[in-house]
């Protein structure tokens, strides 16, 4: 949503099986339009909940990092130009793609705040894809054992073998605001925060209660001020 007064660009990129249409990602849209900035709500593959899904969108097993990183690029390129702040929120996985994309594109880094909800760490442990995962030889990729979503040998190779995303997150000396609230979330939270030398450019923050997806009103207020109250004083 553009919002004509605004500096500043509120990115939203969904978690690895969520969408722009979780209805996390437009609630965030709706209240960070109405405090003053332009949104932009982002899912790289097809969302079943997104009844205007383009029919050519990528297709899940055709992601991997460079794709996700270079289409965000191209968006940046093109949307973010105008504004002079762009704030990328990431949840769950979305955290890790935009981690990564401002490791690779470094002229991002100055005009970026970082937010990161429930973020997740990568590397994943093999026993733990090995147990999500078969391989599906008759078309070569790999099939989620409950949500049957399919990803490529690529992919799945470079979220066993990946950096620790905390330590590219520390590379990046960047200020940011980390929100969690499972017990996974909050052990993945306190991982990056551990990396930061300089405690003071990072907020680390909890909600009690609260689901990874935020899914009550009362726990998408609290989340939506703390961010807020992050990015009003930078």
């Amino acid at each position: 949503m553009e919002n004509k007064k605004a500096d500043s660009l509120a990115v939203f990129l969904s978690g690895l099986s969520g969408g722009k249409e979780s209805p996390l990602l437009k609630e965030a849209s709706k209240f960070f339009y109405e405090n003053g900035f332009s949104t932009l709500r982002l899912n790289f593959c097809n969302d079943n909940d997104d009844k205007k899904q383009l029919a050519q969108a990528i297709k899940p097993e055709e992601m991997k990092f460079s794709v996700y990183t270079g289409e965000l690029k191209n968006i940046l390129d093109t949307l973010g130009k105008k504004y002079s702040r762009l704030v990328l929120v990431g949840h769950s996985f979305g955290a890790v793609i935009f981690v990564s994309f401002l490791s690779k594109y470094k002229k991002y880094l100055k005009r970026a705040k970082l937010v990161l909800w429930e973020p997740s760490l990568l590397p994943w442990k093999r026993k733990w894809m090995e147990e999500d995962f078969n391989f599906d030889k008759s078309d070569n990729l790999y099939r989620a054992k409950r949500s049957g979503e399919l990803i490529n040998k690529t992919f799945y190779n470079e979220l066993i073998n990946a950096k620790n995303t905390a330590e590219i997150f520390r590379s990046l000396n960047k200020e940011a605001v980390i929100i969690a609230t499972t017990k996974i979330g909050r052990r993945h939270a306190r991982k990056y925060f551990s990396k930061i030398r300089d405690k003071k450019t990072l907020k680390l923050a909890f909600i009690a209660g609260a689901g990874h997806s935020f899914g009550k009103k009362k726990h998408q207020a609290e989340l939506f001020n703390k961010t807020l109250r992050f990015l009003k004083k930078r």
